[in-house]
This record gives structure tokens, C-alpha cells and sequence, in this order.
């Protein structure tokens, strides 16, 4: 999907965001069941909404950009987690068995 992209630091983000306003990131646990479940929920709503921006890190090699995603956002690392970004800020977050195709669907609406 041509809109789905990996970002593996911080100047990736940077790059892969400039003049988007609304955009999706997931940080994905490429050793956790949970992450892969999340992942699929990511991908199915990703795939029914070609126009949206979905990016994604693997914390185990993206380790640093991870680190500074906790600090941008202030909100505490978990993963899996998403995070809804509205010009440059969160504006909603899900981790665990929260991450559903519906729940972003709900919040989009």
C-alpha cells in the first residue's frame, strides 16, 4: 500500500509528514502476538482508506525514534500503541487490544 510507509528516525517522520496535517503512527513489537493482532487492525483500516497517511516503526529496530515519540508526545511508551497526530499533535491514542480498524473508524467519524 502506497500509503502505508515505515519511518525509522526522526528525520524520516519529519520527511514523511511535511505538509500533512492528519496522520496515523503505530509502534509495532515485531516478537509480540498482541503487536501482530494490532497490526492487522492497522492494516485493514490502512487498505479501506488510501487517502489517510499511516506510518509505522518496529521498536526493536527503531529504538531511538520510539524514545523520541515518548517525549514529543508525553505519552508513556507501550507497544503495540497508535496515535492519531492532527498538525503535529496527538489527539488520540489506543495500545494493546485497543488498536480495532473500528475504533480509528469511530474517532475519524
Amino acid at each position: 500500500m502506497k500509503n502505508l510507509v515505515r519511518v525509522q528516525n526522526l528525520d524520516g517522520l519529519k520527511q514523511a509528514t511535511s505538509g500533512t496535517e492528519h496522520y496515523w503512527l503505530f509502534k509495532h513489537s515485531s516478537t509480540c502476538p498482541v503487536s501482530a493482532a494490532a497490526w492487522n487492525e492497522y492494516n485493514e483500516y490502512c487498505s479501506l482508506h488510501p487517502n489517510q497517511l499511516f506510518l509505522f516503526l518496529v521498536v526493536q529496530e527503531d529504538r531511538e525514534l520510539s524514545n523520541a515519540i515518548e517525549e514529543i508526545t508525553q505519552v508513556k511508551h507501550e507497544s503495540p500503541q497508535l496515535f492519531h497526530f492532527s498538525n503535529q499533535v496527538v489527539d488520540w491514542h489506543a495500545s494493546h487490544n485497543k488498536i480495532k480498524s473500528n475504533a480509528m473508524q469511530e474517532f475519524i467519524a
